[in-house]
């Protein structure tokens, strides 16, 4: 308890010293804050970019700018608080998505427009057949003439639809005959 007692008073000690500091000392060190937070928050913007969100323009509701975009609302336990209007900010991300009796977003950040816009770009360039290896053409090494041995490797392993009725139809007759055996 002495190291403990020891070290709170160390700690009070600079506190005391950074409190008698100039006041440019204070001024410096609140922009340096700001600033860092809002490089936190550009940061999340571009790390989150699937999980950004727009206000919609008559209402407070907004609109994922995923996949798939839905209309959410600010969860009431967040953080984040209308202005003196009413208003939430236009672009937010946020951490999740809940759901009770509508749509709810929860860790909501408010992000600025023009972090927004290059993102979105980028996103509407974004081919996802490309992105997860689907446009046979576009994987790199392959010539003219390996891609009709690739379409025929392929045809082979796909089977066709009244063969795999007959598979479906064998796993249920031998299902139910393990069954009936108890």
């Amino acid at each position: 308890m002495m190291f403990v007692k020891e070290v709170r008073k160390q700690l009070s000690q600079i506190m005391q010293k950074i409190a008698k500091g100039s006041s440019d000392v204070r001024v410096n060190q609140s922009q340096k804050r700001r600033q860092s937070y809002r490089n936190l928050r550009r940061a999340l913007s571009i790390g989150f970019a699937n999980q950004l969100a727009e206000r919609m323009r008559h209402h407070n509701g907004f609109r994922t700018l995923g996949f798939k975009p839905q209309l959410v609302q600010v969860h009431p336990s967040s953080v984040l608080k209308p202005d003196d209007d009413g208003l939430y900010p236009n672009y937010v991300v946020y951490h999740e998505l809940i759901a009770t009796s509508r749509p709810y977003m929860r860790n909501v950040c408010a992000v600025e427009r023009q972090w927004v816009i290059p993102i979105l770009e980028k996103l509407d360039k974004l081919d996802v057949r490309k992105l997860s290896g689907g446009g046979l053409g576009h994987i790199e090494g392959i010539t003219e003439g390996n891609t009709s041995d690739l379409l025929k490797k392929e045809a082979v392993i796909v089977t066709a639809p009244e063969e795999q009725e007959s598979k479906i139809q064998a796993a249920r007759e031998r299902f139910l005959s393990r069954k009936g055996k108890k």
